[in-house]
């Protein structure tokens, strides 16, 4: 890392007492704004800045991969709403963290990244490459540090620039540059809001008489309803109307315990969620978008209901589906207006909270649904497993769900408290990203227990962050899925003929790994095997535990049958 190293001007430093090196002004922004972690991962054009957040008592997580400390401050922001800072040094610094700026920006993630770089104009440096475009390529925002005299101005804005838009910003800090003087005349500022959009009248009385005339209404909520920290008044909107109410899988546990709570809409729905939203007249669908996933190919919504999209970005209403009416705006504003509208009037009696209807919702569950189990002597089936694991483990917990063709299993079959207990990082469709997320929510919820549900390859991908975890001493138990392949390709492949042999490995024994790192862990092929999680529970659920499933690879879930064709499975 010494090629990046600029000479300090320290004598112009040193020559005025008011005056600080840029890198310190940096950090006081970031530190004024409240930002109160970094994670990252030093060298040698990002360490000055990061040693100077810590000064500022920021807490700096230091992980093993950038890519790793992107996925941790991503699942961080997302359940604590706020700032969260990443620091990464040049070149590969910031290409490994990539995948999680593009994931944050899919999720509309607000994230700080302080990425160094090389001295400005050098080309010839082996860390020089084109930040901007590669960081615009995935959807995030980059600026750059130029002028030393507004570093403190340029970083309280880039983080006001994240918060506001949601999206992630890269704020690139060329060596030399960090090292230049600036006066050290910086205030405290007031954190950024987000702006309030001026809801549309018009619309906002016609949704008001289309709801007049509703009978079975719906309210749906998407991940731009857990982003507004709508759940309160959406409860409150339901509980009006007399309305059911679902999520989408990226809002799971937002209406935990409600008892006229369908849970997750889409291929992941209950039963008795797919039978009762088909009957839905009005559907009132919150920061949704509506995609193949959450509908099940437009199968759960009735060719006469009234489909309403609420959204505070006008480009994603009507983007994957037709709707009735569209309404653009934040979903707790929207939602304030309406009850608002509504308050004079009693429209309770529209609703259809009926005793049939609990019926259906109590008798149709997930839980109850049936299944043949395929559990042999070699291996598990994962629907078992995962009944088997939600009742063993504690449940004020925070479930992180890494990607592949398991994730249905775990959204049905383990509950979570509420959103904040639950958390997916997958809007990118990669694997790979959730046990740094794990860590990520462990680090911000510690009075829960994370629990990382997670495939074999999955899990191999990003499994230098274990001795992060562990370094950490973080509550940790990671539910592994192992079936020794990349099964949503074998499943997708074999079918139509083709060989799968590069997407399938030999066994690997994770628990024998988790205690190399310094964790504990059991295979679990049958239920009988499930006692030493029993026991690790009954002790504290201390440190990290590794349950390696050994599932059923032959298996293919329902879910995935539907989305590729039951014809070619």
């Amino acid at each position: 890392m010494t090629s990046l190293t600029a000479k300090s001007s320290r004598a112009e430093v040193a020559s005025a007492p008011d005056s600080i090196p840029v890198w310190r002004a940096v950090a006081r922004a970031i530190a004024d704004l409240g930002a109160r972690r970094c994670f990252g991962l030093v060298g040698g054009a990002n360490f000055k800045v990061t040693l100077a957040l810590t000064d500022l008592g920021v807490e700096f997580i230091a992980a093993r991969h950038e890519g790793g400390a992107m996925s941790m401050a991503d699942v961080a922001a997302r359940l604590t709403r706020e700032l969260v800072v990443v620091s990464v040094t040049a070149g590969p610094g910031l290409t490994n963290a990539i995948t999680g700026i593009g994931e944050a920006a899919k999720s509309d993630t607000p994230l700080l990244v302080l990425a160094g770089d090389v001295v400005t104009g050098d080309k010839q440096s082996a860390f020089a490459f084109n930040q901007s475009e590669l960081v615009h390529a995935v959807g995030g925002e980059w600026r750059q540090i130029a002028d030393p005299q507004t570093a403190y101005l340029e970083t309280w804005n880039a983080a006001a620039r994240a918060i506001r838009e949601r999206k992630p910003v890269v704020l690139s800090l060329p060596i030399d540059v960090q090292e230049m003087a600036v006066t050290a005349t910086m205030g405290k500022r007031h954190p950024p809001l987000m702006p309030r959009r001026t809801l549309h009248a018009d619309k906002l009385a016609e949704l008001v008489a289309t709801i007049r005339s509703s009978r079975r209404p719906l309210i749906l909520a998407g991940h731009g309803a857990v982003v507004a920290d709508a759940q309160p008044l959406l409860v409150e909107l339901a509980d009006k109307l007399g309305a059911l109410l679902a999520t989408s899988i990226q809002a799971h546990g937002m209406f935990s315990g409600h008892p006229w709570n369908l849970g997750i809409a889409g291929g992941f729905s209950s039963p008795a969620a797919a039978e009762l939203i088909a009957q839905s007249d009005m559907i009132l669908a919150f920061g949704m978008s509506l995609n193949m996933w959450t509908t099940k190919k437009g199968k759960l919504i009735d060719d006469h209901a009234q489909l309403v999209q609420i959204d505070v970005e006008k480009g994603r209403i009507g983007m994957h589906r037709p709707v009735d009416l569209e309404l653009e705006g934040d979903a707790s504003q929207v939602a304030t207006a309406l009850l608002e509208a509504l308050s004079a009037e009693d429209v309770a009696g529209i609703g259809w909270r009926t005793p049939q209807i609990a019926a259906v919702i109590d008798g149709k569950s997930n839980r109850n649904a049936p299944f043949e189990d395929t559990s042999s002597g070699e291996h598990i089936d994962p629907r078992t497993l995962s009944k088997a694991m939600d009742d063993l483990l504690p449940k004020d917990r925070t479930v992180v769900v890494d990607g592949g063709h398991f994730v249905g299993w775990v959204a049905r079959y383990l509950s979570v408290p509420d959103h904040r207990g639950w958390c997916i990082p997958i809007a990118f469709q990669s694997i790979g990203l959730g046990l740094a997320g794990a860590i990520g929510a462990a680090v911000t919820q510690p009075e829960r227990l994370t629990v990382l549900a997670v495939g074999d390859g999955g899990f191999l991908m990003s499994i230098a962050e274990l001795e992060t975890a562990v370094r950490l001493k973080k509550r940790i138990c990671i539910f592994i899925y192992n079936d020794s392949a990349y099964s949503a390709e074998v499943h997708h492949f074999v079918p139509e003929g083709y060989s799968a042999a590069m997407a399938q490995f030999p066994v690997t024994d994770f628990a024998a790994i988790a205690r190399g790192y310094g964790a504990d862990g059991c295979v679990v092929k049958t239920l009988d095997d499930l006692g030493a999680v029993k026991r690790w529970v009954e002790a504290g659920a201390q440190g990290v535990f590794i349950v390696d499933g050994r599932i059923n690879p032959k298996l293919i879930a329902d879910w995935y049958r539907e989305i590729f064709g039951s014809a070619n499975l």
